[in-house]
């Protein structure tokens, strides 16, 4: 299993509860994979650096996981197609304990 960071910027509109939800979505497809959730930050509403759907600001969430590299695919293809999600990056990261 790899580890592996992703930022999610969901619309401001959604509120926190909206948030919880949109993100435990992603948290189950990691889990049903046999993957697992190493840390989850809600980093609340921030102003983004340009206009993303006509909108200034978005909130965001960091997922810090561990999982195969087949479940990333999809999480992207997921991701793509959720109108709540203005913009995410997955990226891997390189922990040295």
């Amino acid at each position: 299993m790899r580890k592996y960071e992703l930022m999610i910027v969901y619309d401001p509109s959604l509120e926190e509860d909206g948030v919880t939800k949109e993100l435990s979505k992603t948290i189950s497809l990691i889990e049903k994979e046999n993957g697992e959730i190493v840390d989850k930050e809600n980093l609340g509403i921030k102003k983004l650096a340009y206009p993303i759907k006509h909108l200034d600001s978005g909130y965001y969430c960091l997922l810090n996981f561990d999982c195969n590299d087949k479940v990333i695919p999809e999480i992207n293809r997921i991701n793509k197609i959720n109108d709540k999600v203005l913009r995410h990056i997955i990226t891997r990261r390189n922990d040295q304990n």
